[in-house]
């Protein structure tokens, strides 16, 4: 009985035994868990140093951290085999078996210290370190206990390969390099996926003593740890004999490199705007460095006129990336503050918001290619423009008149269309100052007189090559879905990429007239007033160029303009970064037509229209109204004479044709002295007095105040436009009679200080007048 008795309890204590270490496992297991939940790791935030890469991955730019540190993080696929390998095998060979705490190697460390009385091990492992550079503490028994237990909290929440990268990311390497990428582009110029295997060997070995065994401060000493190492790999078979052959022979190198420093300005820009560390910019190593390379070589040129820089951003209008990003001729060149971004820059577009001007009025049925429109002088309440070539026209078609960048039917256009109605379409298309500036403008603003910057102006540019619709610009490849509005319809876009691309413009260099490597391209010109800046922006289905030329401080050069010195860099452009074959061309879209039209006027044929052109027009909006450039008159048998209905006689009179001419348009013919064909003089025998048509005055405008220097006696002139058919002007000034003149004379007076109404009366009874103030100072 007693021995039965003995054996149930041995039975007993044989099963408790057995369930012991899982019993303690499992108590030690929920004491962990309590402590991780009541004593948090504390991961402190690491700071990065802001690194910024291109399309394809590759290094563009990189900054010191807030702590001045080079650390760069290194991603998980740059974590090659050889590197992982390399790091375990010397520093923790159980790391991916272990769960954060080697119970082996910290038993060796105990035996080992207590035998020879002091620490000549710590037993850490890869966790256990990284835990020490999140985290440092003094080298005691009682931080090394907190060490281990932060261990095991940190491979509880992360994964080995996240253990790994924060390893390789913090590891120092000397002065304020830390991390193996920095390491590498510092000492090597290498990426990490690049490392040859006696690199990665010395970057293993430099953290043991990072400011001893630094390449450029101990290059001896580092290779001979770099050649144990290798030899201990070769003797373990981790890597092949010929390739440890090969990283013992390779030489080291002596000196620092210094980090790469490319698309500066994009670089710093995005800096600034992204919390990231690491930002995937848009931009295509290959076509950076063709308009970094171009444009070196180009502003030689430029300054050998006193042009001190340029600004260039190329644009993939399929995805509205910016592929190349050029602030400035050199972001280091003091001397031609290279630092500011052209780019970013606000100055005055010159002509180059034309072409929006146009397609608006496009899309609101005002013009069409063909239709005529006049280029002589006129005066928009006081504002006079004048051509950039101080010459003008007369009769022009509107393609002709944007072709060739015209100013006054463009000023005379803005009119039509509205300031308020022009400002606002830019400004949502993303035109900041046009937007917060639109209730100041006036018609000026088509010739230059506003704000505007190389990247908006190419994004417009870039929104005639889609069909109209435009797209914010993307920098970053991880951005939201770009912004889209729509500055005109396709047809209008269509129109405008027509007339840019004629090659008969005053705005093609003369170097490019027959030139065979010209590309296809639909672009435009501006020059800003004061010859301050040079524009060009181009287009094709593929790309959008907007170049910029000129001075930053904004000083004028006499011979800067945007055909001669920003048009061949945007050529050369064109070309080096247009891949082999000639991309699609633009087609027309559905909602534009066909349709015959009078060459006199570009408007539908009447009866008396004899010579006839196509011409585009978008249906349903286009203007529809019949050809009038010529107008039925009453005039006797001799053709001395015209008659209206009121003063028609019964017999002795016959129909003529005589041409329409505006006003504006006679009084230049006169000027110049053009001839024209001329209606009669009206009977003067007439009972009926016309009320319409009644002389323009253009010299003075209605409700100005002029200041005249007292004791000189200054004249003011009058002149004014008068219809066809006008034979005599007469001059009033506060209802007196000044003068009888010829429609186009002109006529001067001096006056006296004091209110002045002025009247001009024709032969035919019609009459206009206005009032100045005249004062003297």
């Amino acid at each position: 009985m007693k021995n039965r008795i003995l054996r149930v309890i041995s039975h007993k204590w044989s099963r408790l035994i057995l369930l012991w270490p899982a019993l303690v496992f499992l108590s030690s297991f929920l004491v962990f868990l309590l402590f991780d939940r009541v004593f948090p790791f504390p991961v402190p935030e690491v700071s990065w140093s802001k690194v910024v890469y291109a399309s394809d991955s590759s290094l563009l730019h990189a900054f010191l951290s807030k702590d001045d540190k080079w650390r760069m993080p290194v991603r998980l696929d740059e974590i090659t085999p050889g590197l992982e390998k390399a790091f375990i095998f010397k520093e923790d060979r159980w790391f991916y078996y272990h769960p954060g705490v080697n119970p082996f190697s910290v038993c060796r460390a105990v035996f080992n210290n207590i035998a020879k009385g002091r620490r000549t091990s710590g037993a850490s492992t890869i966790t256990m370190q990284v835990v020490r550079l999140l985290d440092p503490a003094p080298r005691t028994y009682k931080a090394k206990i907190r060490e281990m237990f932060r261990s095991l909290q940190l491979e509880w929440h992360l994964d080995k390969k996240e253990i790994l990268q924060l390893y390789i990311n913090l590891l120092p390497y000397g002065g304020n390099i830390e991390g193996v990428k920095a390491a590498s582009l510092h000492y090597f110029d290498e990426e990490p996926r690049e490392l040859s295997l006696a690199q990665i060997a010395m970057l293993t070995v430099i953290p043991n003593n990072p400011n001893a065994l630094r390449p450029d401060e101990n290059a001896e000493l580092l290779r001979l740890k770099r050649d144990f190492w290798l030899n201990k790999m070769g003797r373990k078979a981790l890597f092949s004999p010929a390739v440890i052959a090969d990283a013992l022979n390779e030489p080291i190198s002596f000196q620092r490199y210094p980090i790469v420093r490319k698309a500066p300005h994009l670089s710093y820009r995005m800096k600034n705007i992204n919390a990231e560390s690491e930002i995937f910019t848009t931009i295509n190593p290959s076509i950076q460095h063709r308009v970094e390379a171009l444009s070196t070589a180009y502003v030689r040129r430029l300054r050998s006129f006193q042009i001190g820089n340029l600004a260039v951003i190329v644009v993939n209008n399929r995805t509205m990336e910016v592929e190349a990003y050029l602030g400035s001729a050199g972001f280091d060149e003091d001397a031609w503050q290279g630092q500011v971004d052209g780019v970013q820059a606000l100055r005055s577009p010159g002509s180059a918001l034309k072409p929006a001007l146009y397609a608006m009025a496009f899309d609101q049925g005002l013009i069409t290619p063909k239709m005529v429109v006049t280029d002589v002088p006129q005066n928009f309440a006081g504002y006079r423009p004048e051509n950039y070539d101080e010459t003008w026209r007369g009769k022009i078609t509107v393609e002709q008149a944007l072709a060739q960048s015209l100013n006054l039917p463009a000023v005379d256009l803005l009119e039509k269309v509205g300031t308020e109605h022009f400002a606002s379409g830019l400004a949502s298309v993303g035109f900041r100052w046009i937007g917060s500036n639109r209730s100041k403008l006036g018609l000026s603003m088509v010739l230059g007189g506003c704000g505007t910057t190389l990247e908006e102006l190419t994004a417009l540019y870039a929104a005639f090559a889609n069909k109209g619709v435009w797209h914010s610009l993307k920098f970053v490849k991880s951005s939201p879905e770009a912004r889209n509005d729509t500055i005109c319809s396709p047809g209008a876009a269509y129109l405008i990429t027509e007339i840019l691309t004629r090659l008969r413009r005053p705005d093609l260099p003369n170097q490019y007239k027959d030139a065979a490597d010209l590309p296809e391209i639909a672009w435009k010109t501006g020059t800003s007033y004061g010859r301050r800046d040079g524009w060009a922006i181009g287009y094709n289905q593929n790309f959008t160029i907007g170049v910029w030329t000129g001075n930053f401080p904004g000083n004028g050069v006499p011979e800067l303009n945007g055909a001669d010195f920003a048009v061949p860099l945007l050529f050369s452009i064109f070309n080096a970064i247009q891949p082999a074959q000639k991309p699609g061309w633009f087609v027309p879209p559905p909602d534009l037509d066909y349709r015959l039209v009078c060459s006199e006027s570009g408007l539908p044929p009447d009866t008396f229209c004899h010579h006839q052109v196509m011409d585009y027009f978008i249906p349903g909006v286009s203007p529809a109204m019949r050809c009038n450039h010529l107008q039925k008159h009453y005039v006797n048998e001799s053709g001395t004479i015209s008659y209206c209905r009121s003063c028609l006689p019964e017999k002795g009179y016959r129909e003529a044709w005589h041409p329409y001419y505006p006003p504006g348009l006679i009084a230049w013919y006169n000027e110049m002295q053009i001839p024209y064909q001329t209606l009669p003089p009206h009977n003067p025998h007439c009972p009926s007095v016309k009320f319409s048509g009644a002389p323009l005055i253009t010299s003075l405008t209605d409700g100005a105040e002029y200041l005249i220097i007292k004791g000189r006696k200054q004249q003011l002139q009058l002149a004014c436009n008068a219809e066809n058919g006008v034979a005599r002007i007469y001059w009033y000034l506060n209802d007196k009679l000044l003068r009888a003149a010829l429609p186009g004379e002109k006529v001067f007076f001096t006056p006296e200080e004091g209110r002045y109404k002025i009247s001009c009366s024709d032969n035919l009874g019609r009459n206009s007048d206005i009032w100045i103030k005249v004062t003297y100072i």
